[in-house]
């Protein structure tokens, strides 16, 4: 088994459109490395944010923008998640993201991605239940602060670590946790939007549910319930 750990850093602060920075290490499915933590520099083509600029960004800016852009790396990226079995970050939704939306903006298809989320498994565990953050989880399954945070190679080999140590921790394997944890799984594919229904659809919708009368089971329910939070 060949698993990537990556981890990206976003030049605007936000999502999408605007990786400056892949990182990444590979490793085999007993944690032997394979490709040394790696820094991959982007020229985000787009402004900066300043908090980034001050406090995140790990390079000279001139030093980034004088990389190529994602399009000219987007061969190497998809041959490196192909040649991998499984893609391990941390936080994923917002690297997932971003990986679609510069595909997007470049006119390039989607790099396809069997993803596993080590936060979203930090989360469901029952151990370190006051730790977070990546530093955080690190440093309470690992019992060491990683280096190098904030630089996207860094963070690629502190998510290794931390996965490392869960596996060592519960006597399992890569493919154990994954079979164990679904919910911590997937494929990077964009979620479809809602189709939205045509004005006059939603109008006649609208006014027959307000003909029903609710049961009095339902005006029991709506009575009691009146502080709940919504569902998210």
């Amino acid at each position: 088994m060949k698993i990537l750990f990556f981890d990206m850093e976003f030049a605007d602060g936000k999502v999408p459109g605007s990786i400056y920075s892949f990182g990444y290490t590979v490793t085999d499915g007993e944690f032997r490395i394979l490709t040394p933590p790696t820094d991959l520099l982007i020229h985000p083509e787009s402004t900066w944010n300043e908090y980034v600029e001050k406090n995140i960004l790990a390079y000279p800016k001139e030093e980034v923008e004088a990389a190529p852009n994602f399009a000219a790396h987007y061969p190497m990226l998809c041959d490196l998640f192909a040649s991998c079995d499984l893609a391990v970050g941390f936080a994923l939704n917002n690297d997932l993201r971003a990986l679609r939306k510069d595909c997007a903006r470049y006119d390039l298809p989607p790099i396809p991605v069997r993803s596993f989320d080590t936060e979203r498994l930090c989360r469901m565990l029952e151990e370190h239940k006051d730790a977070h953050g990546l530093g955080g989880y690190v440093k309470a399954w690992c019992g060491e602060e990683p280096d190098h945070r904030h630089r996207s190679d860094g963070d690629a080999y502190a998510t290794m670590l931390l996965f490392r140590a869960i596996c060592r921790a519960k006597h399992v394997t890569p493919e154990m946790l994954l079979i164990a944890f679904p919910e911590c799984t997937g494929e990077g594919k964009e979620r479809k939007a809602k189709e939205k229904k045509p004005s006059g659809q939603r109008a006649r919708s609208h006014s027959r549910r307000r003909k029903r009368k609710p049961s009095a089971k339902a005006a029991e329910k709506g009575s009691t319930a009146g502080n709940a939070p919504a569902a998210e």
